[in-house]
């Protein structure tokens, strides 16, 4: 390889890298679940859902669950957005988080030095949407 040749792979790497470090590690899968026999509500605003740390003491319907996958770290804003939209289609004034929880894995793989030990985060969040009365 010829030194012009080489220089413009290494700039090339170097964009490439930058890019991938500049959109951040952070991924936020959701999933919804309607439960069956519930009124169906038309969406609402994602704006006027309420996310609650607790399940609140008013009469209400509960519309379903919303599971969030969380990889990396996100910031929390992210994460109740995310959450206001999905409780928003289904027609949700708020949302109430039953589960927060963050698993550990650990993982084992080979480079040229050899075996190297890391660990693997993954939080998963559940919500139920509700609907007050």
């Amino acid at each position: 390889m010829k030194f012009g040749q080489m220089r413009g792979f290494k700039a090339v790497a170097s964009l490439v890298l930058a890019a991938m470090l500049g959109t951040g590690c952070a991924c936020i899968s959701e999933n919804t679940h309607a439960y069956l026999g519930v009124p169906h509500f038309p969406p609402t605003a994602p704006q006027a859902v309420q996310v609650l740390p607790a399940e609140p003491k008013q009469l209400k319907d509960r519309l379903g669950e919303i599971i969030l996958s969380v990889d990396g770290n996100p910031p929390r804003q992210k994460i109740e957005d995310k959450l206001k939209i999905a409780a928003a289609r289904l027609g949700a004034d708020g949302v109430f988080i039953v589960s927060d929880q963050t698993h550990v894995y650990p993982v084992v793989y080979w480079d040229a030095w050899g075996p190297v030990a890391d660990e693997d985060w993954h939080r998963l969040i559940v919500g139920v949407a509700f609907k007050n009365k």
